[in-house]
């Protein structure tokens, strides 16, 4: 048992923190930056993603200056080729500083959570141990995420990338872009042929510099569906597609592979099948992706943690909702928005990217970060005239598919 355990008389709020991924970690940090007495329960001590990204503007005023590897301001590349500079900063955070943020003890067990609140860690021969005082704690934050097992939506976010070192970077390269859904050459195949692309998602291109003179080239699938199964063949399949486009990709952009100097694979559901039923009179949340902080339509989630852990943990304390900002109806408005896009084909995903990005600024950040629901719904419907306007038949689509009814898994 840690010091935590020892402090069982203290008169401070006493929150435990089940599980140390980025979610996990920056609850605990800022709960005990708060003066609270912090457990953090994770048999692994913590996890952090290869690259995790944010928007410049969701960054709070605590986060320590040297967290940010690198900033800059992207582009995004139509299918048609056509270049846009985004008027808004994009940030690669440091996830070494991240691990550092601490100010709470870690317990390497498994942590149990009840229906009644109470919290058991179970140790590596299986058996529980009663939690002394803390089966009674204040606050607890569960942020476990994604555990085998889960009941996670069966759709994914994929993605394949290799890291390279910025001079084996050709220089008209080494510009950031966040999404470049031009088609690489070679990818535009016959039907007939075993790796044509017509039965796989559209795959886009994200390439930005790692602030420590690297920089991640990177094919990525958006959203599609398949399972959390190790074993599910349509999982292994779209990695395999994105170990081909990314080839061709890098082909197109004089990028030797064999120069590259790490690798990463992306795999992660896009959300829990259900958001959570937390009993605020209780002080006990879901934080992170498994409680509703990762939009659902882009797999964006650490820059909405960072800007909302505050107002979540005055939320918990106060015995009040503690929800994502937004809650339910906005919720639910992003995940018909996943909906449409498990909906399209390669084609019909590019135009309707090549629409969307051609949206004000406002308007594109409003929808990857906002939290207001009517002005998110704005922001869709301000999408139908250009999207109609490329092609009234994905248009069509769109809505049908909108308002059909069906759940994500349908």
């Amino acid at each position: 048992m840690s010091q935590f355990g020892r402090r069982s008389g203290s008169p401070r709020t006493r929150a435990v923190v089940l599980g140390l991924g980025p979610a996990g970690r920056i609850a605990a940090h800022r709960a005990a930056a708060r003066g609270w007495d912090v457990m953090a329960l994770d048999p692994a001590g913590g996890s952090m993603p290869s690259t995790v990204g944010a928007w410049a503007h969701q960054l709070p005023a605590w986060l320590p200056a040297d967290a940010v590897a690198s900033r800059f301001r992207p582009s995004v590349v139509t299918s048609g080729g056509r270049r846009r500079l985004l008027d808004d900063d994009y940030v690669v955070l440091d996830t070494a500083v991240l691990s550092r943020l601490g100010g709470f003890d870690v317990c390497r067990e498994r942590g149990m959570r009840h229906a009644d609140g109470a919290v058991t860690i179970r140790d590596g021969d299986g058996d529980g141990e009663d939690f002394g005082a803390w089966t009674s704690s204040d606050v607890v934050v569960d942020a476990v995420g994604a555990a085998p097992g889960a009941a996670v939506l069966e759709a994914r976010q994929l993605a394949f990338g290799h890291v390279f070192r910025e001079i084996d970077v050709p220089e008209h390269v080494r510009v950031p872009v966040l999404m470049d859904f031009t088609v690489p050459t070679g990818s535009d195949l016959p039907p007939d042929r075993a790796d044509a692309t017509g039965s796989y998602p559209a795959t886009f291109s994200y390439r930005l510099p790692l602030g420590d003179g690297t920089w991640l080239i990177e094919e990525t699938i958006l959203a599609a569906r398949a399972s959390s199964g190790a074993d599910d063949p349509r999982r292994a399949e779209l990695h395999a597609h994105l170990h081909r486009m990314q080839s061709r990709r890098l082909a197109d952009l004089g990028l030797d592979p064999a120069r590259a100097i790490a690798d990463e694979t992306v795999d992660f559901p896009m959300g829990p099948r259900h958001l959570p039923d937390d009993d605020p009179r209780k002080g006990h949340g879901h934080f992170g992706a498994v409680g509703g902080w990762m939009h659902p339509a882009t797999g964006y989630c650490v820059g909405a943690v960072l800007a909302d852990v505050d107002r979540f943990l005055d939320q918990l304390e106060a015995r009040a909702d503690a929800s994502p900002p937004g809650g339910r109806p906005l919720a639910w408005l992003r995940r018909r928005g996943l909906h449409v896009l498990l909906g399209f084909d390669a084609d019909q995903t590019r135009e309707f990217f090549d629409s969307f990005l051609s949206l004000p600024d406002a308007a594109i950040r409003e929808y990857l970060t906002g939290t207001s629901t009517p002005r998110t719904l704005a922001v869709m419907v301000a999408l139908a005239m250009p999207l109609g306007r490329r092609n009234p038949k994905t248009l069509a689509r769109l809505l049908a598919t909108f308002a059909d009814g069906k759940p994500v898994d349908g």
